[in-house]
This record gives C-alpha cells, structure tokens and sequence, in this order.
C-alpha cells in the first residue's frame, strides 16, 4: 500500500465577534477530534490503521 486516507469524526467550534458594521465575523475556529477514526485504502476499502504513519495535527485556517 502507498497510500491511504484517515477519516476523524469530530467537532468544530467558531468563535464570532461583531465587527463595526455589526455583523458577526468569524475570528477564531478549532477542530475537535472525536474517537471516531475509520481507515480506508486507494480504493475506498476499510483498512486496519497503518502502523508507520505519523501524526498530523489539525491545522484551521481562516
């Protein structure tokens, strides 16, 4: 196998302030892991999680 996806179930939480023209904007936004992780190959297959992959942090950007 060369590939692989991992699919995290989770949360995401925004934070919103009101600007000058009294709208609500989105400042700030976080991802929230889940226990939920399924594994899938190139194909759509479930897999058991590769044992040799590293960690990637969930990065959100505005």
């Amino acid at each position: 196998m060369n590939k692989f996806i991992k699919i995290t179930s989770g949360f995401v939480v925004q934070e919103f302030k009101k600007n000058p023209a009294g709208q609500f904007v989105c400042t700030g936004q976080a991802f929230i892991a889940g226990d939920q992780v399924d594994y899938e190959d190139e194909n759509g297959n479930s897999i058991s999680p590769p044992p040799d992959h590293l960690y990637q942090q969930f990065k959100m950007v505005l």
